[in-house]
């Protein structure tokens, strides 16, 4: 089995040793531990990780989000550790990406399970890819990346921001080659991505300023859907 690489960005010795140990258990390689930005930004270069885990607050100053902005620069995904939901803190974060958030104080079991939901999941996605062809290109489409399909005819259109591909295949052959779970048909001329669905109204849904059809039979699952998302 192949080990997953964790970097873990955090000032507190007993709760860095604390993850550590637990990552390990779960045949986790922990590439190094850093108590500050430059030992994180150092680590990241020379180490490689997969994961970060990151205390937003390193001696009290909000380097860990200086340090996660540099890995959404990379697209390298990580987890924020912290023992702050104030206004502040959230106002910091707020132009950041996460996978999620890790709360202190938490169990070794807790933390482990909250850690391995999100990242399988996204291992998950992050690996679904369709191959699709498009007036004589190939176009390799990570399947977390699509909006919606949408059906015209025969062909359907691939939504994927900021952009939409026209493929000569139908709705139904495209849906059929997604791998992923995280697909829904709310109309027959249409499949969304689950993920990006903004709000869910009466007779429609929205991704963002997108408005698409919603058959009324198909709602009361695809809210059930929606509950059960991780």
């Amino acid at each position: 089995m192949v080990k997953h690489r964790f970097l873990i960005v955090e000032d507190d010795p007993f709760i860095s040793r604390t993850i550590k140990n637990t990552l390990e258990k779960n045949n986790v390689d922990v590439v190094g531990i850093a108590k500050n930005l430059e030992i994180a930004l150092e680590l990241l270069n020379t180490k490689k990780p997969d994961l970060c885990l990151v205390d937003i607050q390193l001696k009290g100053v909000f380097d860990g989000v200086v340090f996660a902005k540099e890995l959404d620069k990379i697209q390298l995904p990580y987890f924020y550790l912290t023992a702050q939901t104030d206004p502040l803190t959230l106002s910091e974060v707020n132009n950041t990406n996460p996978l999620g958030y890790l709360v202190k104080p938490f169990t070794a079991a807790g933390l482990w399970s909250s850690i391995s939901v999100v990242w399988n999941k996204y291992l998950s996605e992050k690996e679904s890819i369709l191959s699709v062809k498009s007036d004589g290109y190939v176009y390799r489409i990570p399947e977390k990346d699509i909006l919606f399909l949408e059906a015209f005819d025969n062909y359907c259109y691939i939504h994927v921001e900021p952009k939409k591909i026209l493929v000569p295949h139908t709705l139904k052959k495209i849906r059929e080659q997604l791998k992923g779970n995280h697909f829904f048909v709310p109309h027959r001329s249409y499949c969304v991505n689950t993920n990006k669905i903004t709000d869910i109204g009466k007779k429609t849904i929205h991704l963002n300023s997108i408005e698409i059809s919603l058959s009324e039979a198909r709602r009361p699952q695809l809210l059930e859907v929606i509950r059960n998302i991780d």
